[in-house]
């Protein structure tokens, strides 16, 4: 049976291939997550540099690495709100970090 199948499946598959239609079949094995990895929060203490309240963002000295902090409506404030984010105060910023970009969840200002 085998050898009837493979011998009527390869001329098929050459036709196939052929005419530049074809498929491809990825299987991912059972021990293989899917899942993404995920960044924790963290949070960076330090002086801000530059604020700019019309993008929601400013950027923070934390020793000598600048970060940019966007933060949006979702960001909870304490100790103050947006206003109080001015260039020379001294702010902390939980969120997770990409390359040079917090995005934060809360802000101590």
């Amino acid at each position: 049976m085998k050898k009837i199948f493979t011998k009527a499946m390869i001329p098929a598959l050459l036709v196939v291939g052929s005419l530049g239609v074809g498929a491809t079949v990825v299987t991912v094995p059972a021990f293989a997550s899917t899942k993404t990895a995920t960044v924790a929060a963290k949070t960076y203490s330090g002086t801000v540099k530059t604020a700019n309240t019309v993008k929601d963002s400013f950027t923070l000295t934390v020793g000598t690495t600048t970060y940019t902090v966007h933060y949006s409506a979702k960001t909870t404030f304490s100790k103050g709100t947006a206003a109080n984010i001015k260039v020379g105060a001294a702010v902390s910023a939980t969120g997770k970090l990409h390359k040079t970009l917090i995005s934060a969840t809360s802000i101590s200002a």
